[in-house]
């Protein structure tokens, strides 16, 4: 799985001998394809590497035979081919994102409400997987989106239940907080909330409307990763929210020590 951000592919700077050289600029180009949801041309291709038309065409041919690559026969965009795709099953396979899809579709079932995966890297929380909820009127979800971990009801509750004492964890973030006077302890009440509640429930500032409740994941006595499910913050209160709040800790327990979070945070 590609955990890129969107910046283009650059050439290798060092130079390397023969096989090494065409490997690595083998993996530019799968990288640049695995990024593009779209799949890219040759040309495209060429500018996202670096490398000559000549080179990407040499190696593209041999990345498709191989079944890395498909070339698209209408658009004629280069796209993962079965061999890469059977890889990425295997991979998910073996850090647990099956488990964590089935958790996530439970979810919709129990509380009507898009579902998310996401787990820490560094100070943010990565959106990893998202289940929507078949009402028309919904969140959509965002795979791939990053927040800071004290925005976001999964960061709140990935920070309400690790190690570190309450306070210490508020003036930790203290710097990064919007300016205001009381911004550390306004977090430091809302953890002990989320604490309390074992859940954190946040509305968005951004989308107002929209409401996020998160439940921490337990993974080898650590909380690296957090399930949430988000939609109107008029479907998620009083009995409703009680009843996704049940939901997400029995998804929590459901998902607890899966490999998929210490898999995808190191390293």
């Amino acid at each position: 799985m590609s955990m890129h951000t969107g910046q283009s592919a650059t050439a290798p700077s060092t130079t390397r001998s023969g096989e090494v050289r065409s490997v690595a600029r083998a993996g530019l180009l799968l990288n640049a394809v695995v990024d593009a949801p779209q799949g890219l041309s040759l040309t495209e291709l060429a500018g996202a590497t670096g490398l000559n038309i000549s080179t990407v065409h040499r190696l593209l041919r041999t990345l498709c035979s191989e079944g890395l690559l498909c070339r698209d026969a209408v658009s004629e965009r280069f796209l993962p081919g079965p061999v890469l795709m059977r890889l990425a099953r295997r991979s998910l396979a073996s850090a647990g994102l099956p488990e964590a899809a089935d958790a996530l579709r439970h979810l919709v079932d129990a509380t009507g409400e898009t579902s998310s995966l996401g787990v820490c890297r560094a100070e943010e929380v990565v959106v990893l997987l998202t289940t929507p909820s078949p009402d028309p009127f919904r969140y959509h979800g965002q795979p791939g989106l990053r927040r800071p971990l004290w925005s976001s009801a999964m960061g709140l509750a990935i920070l309400a239940f690790g190690d570190s004492p309450l306070e210490e964890v508020a003036e930790r973030w203290r710097a990064r907080l919007p300016e205001r006077e009381d911004a550390a302890s306004a977090l430091h009440s809302e953890l002990l909330t989320t604490q309390f509640r074992g859940v954190a429930v946040v509305d968005d500032p951004a989308r107002p409307g929209l409401r996020a409740v998160a439940a921490p994941v337990m993974t080898e006595g650590r909380v690296w990763t957090a399930v949430e499910v988000q939609g109107p913050a008029a479907r998620l209160e009083g009995e409703r929210l009680e009843s996704a709040s049940a939901a997400l800790r029995e998804a929590a327990l459901r998902l607890r020590d899966q490999p998929f979070s210490l898999a995808l945070v190191e390293g």
